[in-house]
C-alpha cells in the first residue's frame, strides 16, 4: 500500500502546474480595439494528460485606463475585464528543453466601464500557438503568439452611460480573425 501511495504521488507532482501571465501595455491596437495603459494578470492551473495532451484554465483580470472599440461610438475609460479561459494543449513539438504547442479554447469574458449601468460579454473560441522552454524539472517558461484562429460574439445590455452615446440592447456582433503578429505574451509555470 504503501509503495502504491508514493508511486501515485510521484506521479500526481509530474503532472500538475501552476503559473500564469503578467503583463502591462501602452496604446496598442490589438483587432478593432484600441487600448492605452493596461494592466493584466493571468493565474491559470493546469493537469497534463499525456506527453502531448494538457488541460488547464485560466483566470484573466485586466484594467484599461482606455478602450476604444471601433464597432462602438464610444471611448470607455477605466475599463475592468474579467474571463474564464478553459484549454486544451496539443503539444507538437519537443526538441530538448524546447516545446512547441497549440492551445484550443473557449472564453468568457465581462467589460465593465465606470459610468455604464450594464457589462459588454463576450464569448469567444480560439486555437492559440506558443512555445515553452524548460529551465528546470519544477520551471517552465511559456510565450504565446498573437492571436491566434479565433471567433468571438460580442453582445450587451443596454450599455447605457453618463455619455451622450448609448448602444441599443440588440447590438450583437460575430467575429472571425486569424492574427500571430498582434503580439507576444509571456508567462512562467511551476510544475508540481
Amino acid at each position: 500500500m504503501t509503495l502504491a501511495a508514493v508511486a501515485v504521488a510521484a506521479t500526481m507532482n509530474a503532472q500538475v502546474w501552476v503559473g500564469g501571465e503578467l503583463g502591462y501595455t501602452t496604446s496598442h491596437k490589438v483587432g478593432n480595439k484600441t487600448t492605452d495603459k493596461v494592466l493584466s494578470i493571468k493565474p491559470e492551473v493546469g493537469y497534463n494528460l499525456s506527453d502531448k495532451f494538457a488541460v488547464a484554465v485560466a483566470l484573466g483580470y485586466s484594467y484599461a485606463s482606455s478602450l476604444k472599440d471601433d464597432d462602438l461610438p464610444i471611448t470607455f475609460n477605466h475599463v475592468n475585464t474579467w474571463a474564464i479561459n478553459p484549454y486544451l494543449r496539443y503539444t507538437f513539438v519537443k526538441v530538448g528543453n524546447f516545446s512547441a504547442f497549440l492551445d484550443g479554447g473557449i472564453e468568457f469574458a465581462s467589460q465593465h466601464a465606470k459610468g455604464y449601468k450594464k457589462n459588454l460579454s463576450t464569448f469567444g473560441v480560439s486555437v492559440k500557438p506558443g512555445i515553452a522552454y524548460n529551465v528546470s524539472d519544477k520551471v517552465t517558461l511559456v510565450a504565446h503568439l498573437g492571436d491566434g484562429l479565433y471567433y468571438a460574439h460580442k453582445w450587451n445590455k443596454s450599455f447605457e452611460g453618463d455619455t451622450k452615446y448609448a448602444v441599443q440592447p440588440s447590438n450583437n456582433w460575430n467575429k472571425f480573425g486569424f492574427q500571430l503578429l498582434n503580439g507576444v505574451s509571456f508567462g512562467a509555470y511551476y510544475n508540481f
